[in-house]
């Protein structure tokens, strides 16, 4: 009498447990959205709106841990940078700096009436930039934004889980 339920309990535990247990998810990673740069026709204060909206897009994910750009800031200061905006050959330093595996630097420029943003995301061990994207936006920046931030964001992510080619 007392197997029976023993061999029922038990497999209840057991389908119960397996039935918790996770799917593998991939991990996070630690990543920096640098200051982009404003280019012809973009203002500073614009190109860095673009570069936060960004940033939480990418954080929004799940798969990324973005470094706060406060926190950024107030560190690169520290180490004596002057802006958040960063040198191609600065990049990979300063991702050592915020303790990071990927950088994301970009700018933004208007040509005609036309918006072009670049993005690159750099592996900061290697230097390398992994990732370059450039797109060319026909709309007023704002509308730009809700279109621009949500679809690049996803493309990075794409182009890092390898369904898509560089």
């Amino acid at each position: 009498m007392l197997r029976p339920l023993f061999i029922i309990g038990f497999s209840i535990l057991f389908l119960i447990g397996c039935s918790s247990k996770k799917v593998a998810e991939k991990p996070r990673i630690n990543i920096a959205v640098m200051g982009f740069d404003a280019r012809t026709g973009v203002q500073p204060g614009e190109a860095e709106t673009v570069a936060e909206a960004f940033a939480a897009q990418l954080q929004q994910t799940g798969r990324f841990t973005v470094i706060d750009r406060k926190q950024m800031r107030a560190i690169m200061q520290e180490r004596g940078f002057q802006s958040m905006q960063s040198g191609e050959g600065e990049v990979s330093k300063v991702g050592h700096i915020l303790a990071v595996r990927k950088m994301i630097t970009g700018s933004i420029g208007k040509l005609g009436d036309n918006f072009i943003f670049n993005i690159k995301v750099t592996d900061v061990e290697t230097a390398n930039i992994e990732i370059s994207i450039s797109k060319t936006y026909d709309d007023d920046l704002e509308d730009v934004m809700e279109q621009f931030v949500p679809s690049l964001g996803l493309e990075i992510l794409d182009n890092m889980d390898g369904k898509k080619k560089k």
